[in-house]
């Protein structure tokens, strides 16, 4: 269970989860697959009650996934 605001922060974090591996890969690459989970996590958090969210496992989450590629070297096409 999240509060309203918990929700909003999660969608949040998933923007920046998702611009982050945007920064570090191929601009016209087809998008991986943590940028596809990503998109449906947003997708059903959007349609859910947040009373139906578990924020502490989403946001754990959302935070393993960016942590993949914040080391990565941002790539030349956005410098």
């Amino acid at each position: 269970m999240c509060t309203l605001m918990q929700k909003d922060v999660l969608i949040e974090m998933i923007a920046n989860a998702m611009s982050t591996i945007d920064l570090r890969t191929e601009p016209n690459d087809a998008d991986n697959e943590d940028q596809q989970y990503l998109t449906h996590l947003r997708d059903n958090l959007y349609s859910t009650h947040q009373n139906d969210i578990d924020y502490q496992t989403v946001a754990s989450t959302i935070i393993e996934i960016k942590d993949k590629y914040s080391h990565l070297p941002i790539n030349q096409y956005y410098k």
